[in-house]
């Protein structure tokens, strides 16, 4: 391997989102093989000054074993009061951790949500937030002890822009119609974040845009400066307890909204604003 990064210096890569793509035991190390990291631009070996991607990374853990690990349940919306329902956090007894290893090392789809060290008393502990995809869409939080930790890959990949172009920005906006939606009806809701929810929506869903989209240049305006301008403003104004959970009830497939002819009402009238005052101004 070119590269390496030993114990605590694992806290200067990003492991977010990461893919797990086998995870083997060999005597007493433990073996992830892990894609699509992050190494931040103080990351050992990174002496470009950007955030870079590790498209392959070995991590070891010398002489490991499994100090506890948290089962956490995915939310779910009960259909019938339309509330969202958590799963309750467990505990994992020592009896079932050495079956944890078994299931780690079994395959499947598995992806980190966060990755973090310690040293403690001379022994590192390793702090892994892993889903694991089966039937019951569990995660789970798993607290590693082991003598050493080594990461080793080959190569970097390209740079990473941190900087979002607004086409982007407006791409990542759009992801929050369907939570806006939900927290149109929201009783939490204030009024103000209802009609600019309500705004937004309506813009959103609406058959018709404001500016066609085969106008150069407004054309492309239009979605990336108005929409997304009336989608950040209801993000904004929406309380954040709020907007978490109307997320999660999206994320779990319930809503879709789709655009209405009702919706465009707003727009028409705007357009027949205009063209009476254009035709009384050459009358």
């Amino acid at each position: 391997m070119n590269y390496s990064a030993e114990n605590t210096e694992l806290n200067y890569f990003d492991f977010g989102n990461s893919d797990i793509n086998s995870v083997q035991i060999n005597g007493k190390d433990l073996v992830i093989c892990i894609s699509d990291c992050i190494a931040e631009q103080n990351a050992p070996g990174n002496n470009t000054g950007k955030k870079r991607c590790i498209p392959k990374l070995r991590l070891t853990l010398s002489d490991f074993r499994i100090k506890s690990a948290l089962l956490h349940g995915i939310s779910a919306l009960n259909v019938k009061d339309n509330a969202v329902r958590k799963n309750k956090e467990r505990q994992l007894y020592k009896s079932e951790l050495s079956s944890l290893e078994e299931r780690l090392c079994g395959g499947g789809d598995m992806d980190i949500f966060s990755l973090s060290v310690q040293e403690c008393d001379g022994v590192y502990e390793l702090w892994a937030e892993i889903n694991i995809e089966d039937d019951e869409r569990k995660w789970y939080h798993i607290k590693f002890a082991c003598a050493h930790i080594t990461a080793e890959w080959e190569e970097f990949g390209e740079a990473i822009n941190d900087k979002l172009t607004l086409k982007q920005r407006a791409a990542i906006l759009k992801n929050y119609i369907p939570a806006v939606f939900l927290a149109l009806g929201h009783k939490d809701t204030p009024l103000v974040a209802k009609i600019a929810a309500g705004a937004a929506l309506a813009y959103a869903l609406s058959p018709i845009d404001l500016i066609p989209d085969f106008i150069p240049v407004l054309g492309y305006l239009d979605d990336v400066l108005i929409l997304s301008g009336l989608i950040a403003i209801a993000v904004k104004l929406i309380p954040n307890e709020v907007l978490a959970e109307c997320a999660k009830k999206a994320a779990e497939g319930r809503v879709s909204p789709q655009k209405r002819w009702y919706y465009s009402l707003p727009i028409i009238i705007i357009w027949l604003i205009i063209i009476g005052l254009i035709v009384k101004a050459i009358l």
